[in-house]
């Protein structure tokens, strides 16, 4: 045994058959594992209460047709999905899921452009909010980016809205992006320097 030329076999394999099964079974792994979906999710307050010990109250009405409905609060959850992985969908659906007591009263979609369509499969008004929304993307490209306004109201005495999660039936799994106030924070701690070839980044 101690006269065999390992590296000679090793050669050997991969320059005949053995070379194919083995690219076959790396291609395989990656096709096979979760491909992943970019996710942010910004949330700025519209209206709230103050607090203090004034009496007074001021709620905000919103009007949806026909029919106006007043809140005592009232949150915008900016959601953007990215599919970043190396596979064209012909759709995918999702979800998203707000904290327990929280609701939707309105939801604003917007595709990338007039060929991509986003199907709402959850009704959700002022006068009906709802606390799970369901979407259909079509297609769901790589590189595709859906961007979503969640118009969110809380429980009185509750601070601001809950972390809300999203879920998909679909083999993905959904990775974080930075939100703009990340990127913007971390474009106001750092500073680029180019001279020729050189790339300089001072931070504070």
């Amino acid at each position: 045994m101690g006269d065999i030329n390992w590296v000679q076999v090793i050669v050997a394999l991969m320059s005949g058959g053995a070379a194919g099964a083995v690219i076959n079974m790396l291609v395989s792994a990656h096709r096979a594992r979760r491909q992943p979906v970019g996710r942010r999710i910004d949330l700025l307050p519209v209206f709230r209460q103050t607090g203090g010990t004034s009496p007074l109250r001021a709620k905000i009405a919103i009007t949806h047709g026909n029919q106006t409905t007043t809140f005592e609060n009232l949150f915008l959850a900016e959601v953007q999905v990215v599919n970043r992985g190396n596979s064209d969908l012909n759709e995918f659906q999702f979800g998203a899921t707000l904290g327990d007591g929280d609701r939707c009263i309105y939801v604003e979609a917007s595709p990338p452009d007039r060929h991509h369509q986003v199907i709402q499969l959850t009704p959700v008004s002022p006068q009906g909010p709802q606390q799970a929304i369901d979407f259909t993307l079509k297609p769901f490209n790589r590189g595709d980016s859906y961007s979503f306004k969640l118009y969110v109201v809380i429980p009185e005495g509750q601070d601001e809205p809950k972390a809300i999660g999203l879920g998909s039936p679909s083999p993905i799994r959904f990775v974080e992006m930075p939100t703009v106030g990340e990127v913007l924070a971390r474009a106001a701690t750092e500073a680029a320097l180019t001279f020729g070839p050189l790339h300089i980044v001072l931070r504070r």
